[in-house]
């Protein structure tokens, strides 16, 4: 099972400008996928578990364990890139 969590805050325009982007193009590409959005205001602990401590971040975990983790500088034909690989 393939898993992907973006982790986002409210206060982090990169964040605001990705989430519609990471939306759409994972429903158009890989809709059985699960993926989650996670807000680090709501989220503390869930955050803190994931050492998430910049914005953004994009985890993909494959069978629960971490495969790849796409941190702050990254665009959204990267992460499709690599989940066409990976699946």
């Amino acid at each position: 099972m393939i898993e992907v969590i973006f982790f986002s805050g409210s206060n982090c325009g990169v964040c605001q400008v990705m989430k519609p982007k990471l939306l759409e193009a994972i429903e158009k590409n890989f809709c059985n996928l699960d993926f989650k959005i996670v807000s680090i205001e709501d989220n503390v602990e869930f955050t803190a578990q994931h050492l998430v401590f910049t914005l953004p971040v994009l985890i993909i975990k494959v069978d629960g364990n971490e495969r790849k983790r796409f941190v702050r500088s990254f665009g959204v034909n990267e992460v499709v890139d690599f989940l066409h690989r990976i699946i």
